[in-house]
């Protein structure tokens, strides 16, 4: 049997889509590992590519073997979720010649790229052009802030920044949390960007560029973006800096434009979330993390000019959400329309989810 691309789904839910997407447009072979028979992947066409349904979201060492020997002929797993990529880097040794081939840069590079507190020097060495938001002191956190857990994951679970507009929300906030697994910085109001790429083994890249119309609240998940130009980072460079620095994989970097400067965020050394904009406008992203597992991309799908949105329109219907000022242009019908009409389950593939998951 040949090597075949594992997907985890049930995490970054639209991630998983747009994978399967392009697999099945590039003719490469995939199975999935389902969160249960609940799990959204039964209701699309690839329901006949899960080979396996978890009861809860623990992954072992035994269990991740069992897996791999069970599917002969290797797998090659797909990064999407913050949890498991630790968890692999973590327990690498410990999976070497299970027949499950990671494909992840060494863990130190990933944890000091994916960590919001390390990243910070590592990224603003790399590209001069980017600002950090101001630290906030110690015992003297005030609103508006954002507050940026020091790890990504602690004590078995991911830690989210947590958003904090007003006095009240930072009193909420602070219940019950441990500070000394945060740090707080400066709450920056702007315009949000996301640099969508992927840097391969041999320091090729592919990228664009993602304007961000609306978010989800609390700074969570992107439900509207178009495609747009450089606000003025040094691209090349930043390449340039993180090949020599030993990372290669898929990254999501977000930049905030406010008053005529770029404040760093953070950055995702993984598939993203609205990855369907990338397959639509920029599918060499894929292709390249393909070639990088050894895999033929021949039948690449091609660029779609008039998909050039990305809608999560279940998404954009919870409460809060945000519109960032370049959404502010666009009259509410104009908005409504964009969601609908882009939604990322509005295709014959996943039809049974559009605008109701």
């Amino acid at each position: 049997m040949a090597r075949r691309f594992l997907v985890f789904s049930g995490h970054n839910d639209r991630a998983v889509v747009a994978l399967c997407r392009f697999f099945d447009q590039a003719g490469l072979p995939f199975v999935i590992v389902a969160a249960g028979q609940g799990d959204a992947i039964h209701r699309t066409r690839w329901r006949g590519h899960v080979i396996f349904n978890r009861l809860d979201a623990l992954v072992t060492v035994p269990w991740l073997r069992e897996l791999a020997a069970s599917q002969d002929g290797g797998l090659v797993y797909c990064p999407t979720t913050e949890f498991i990529n630790h968890f692999l880097l973590a327990h690498r040794e410990a999976l070497a010649g299970s027949g499950l081939e990671i494909g992840l840069p060494d863990q130190a590079i990933y944890e000091a790229l994916t960590g919001k507190q390390s990243s910070q020097a590592l990224m603003t060495a790399l590209c001069p052009d980017l600002h950090l938001p101001a630290s906030q002191p110690e015992g003297r956190w005030h609103a508006p802030c954002v507050l940026k857990p020091r790890a990504n994951v602690a004590h078995g679970r991911v830690l989210y920044p947590i958003l904090c507009r007003t006095a009240t929300e930072l009193d909420q906030a602070l219940t019950g949390l441990d500070r000394s697994a945060y740090f707080a910085q400066d709450f920056i109001v702007g315009q949000s960007h996301y640099l969508c790429a992927y840097l391969s083994k041999d320091g090729q890249a592919a990228s664009f560029w993602q304007l961000n119309l609306m978010q989800q609240a609390g700074g969570k998940s992107i439900v509207l973006a178009r495609p747009t130009h450089n606000p003025g980072l040094d691209e090349t460079r930043l390449f340039k800096g993180l090949h020599q620095q030993g990372y290669h994989g898929a990254f999501m970097l977000e930049v905030i434009q406010s008053g005529g400067q770029l404040f760093y965020i953070e950055v995702n050394p993984r598939f993203w979330g609205p990855l369907q904009l990338a397959l639509d406008v920029c599918p060499d992203i894929l292709s390249l993390f393909a070639r990088d597992q050894g895999f033929d991309t021949r039948r690449l799908p091609a660029a779609s000019p008039d998909k050039a949105a990305y809608a999560w329109a279940y998404g954009a219907n919870l409460p809060g959400c945000v519109v960032h000022p370049a959404g502010q242009a666009l009259r509410p019908a104009e908005l409504d329309q964009l969601l609908y009409t882009h939604d990322v389950y509005a295709r014959d593939d996943t039809q049974a989810l559009h605008a109701c998951h």
